[in-house]
């Protein structure tokens, strides 16, 4: 007995066109002697998702940047457990820097060691990468 509904079954006349997906990924590790973080970068139409994190791969502090100029940028954090200024801070830099929103997701805590060496691994790599960090 064959179900009435099914992949065999036509039920639209609605043609269905595929494109390719607009969505690329970017992974890569910020080194200083030893590993600092790893990085993923997701970027989307109009937006970028970064995630910094260690060997899990928890989501952690969520904050979103959003450029409002070309001279400026606002951010805010939006999870509940708010480690510091580390994710927003990056998000707005990041936001000003790209000029398109940006979402931080940071699974490690951003200290005075830590934070300078993450923002330095991340320019070199928006450098030596920018056909992946500009607008598809």
């Amino acid at each position: 007995m064959v179900p009435e509904s099914g992949p065999l079954v036509t039920t639209s006349k609605r043609r269905v066109v595929y494109r390719r997906s607009t969505w690329a990924v970017h992974e890569f590790e910020v080194w200083s002697g030893e590993l600092v973080c790893r990085v993923a970068a997701l970027r989307m139409k109009g937006s970028m998702l970064l995630w910094v994190g260690g060997t899990s791969a928890e989501l952690g502090e969520l904050a979103l940047g959003l450029p409002v100029s070309e001279r400026g940028a606002l951010a805010t954090s939006l999870s509940e457990e708010k480690a510091g200024d580390g994710a927003a801070g990056l998000a707005r830099r990041l936001a000003l820097a790209l000029q398109r929103p940006v979402w931080v997701a940071a699974s490690l805590p951003f200290d005075r060691f830590s934070a300078p060496l993450i923002a330095r691994g991340l320019v070199k790599e928006i450098k030596s990468r920018p056909d992946f960090f500009k607008e598809p």
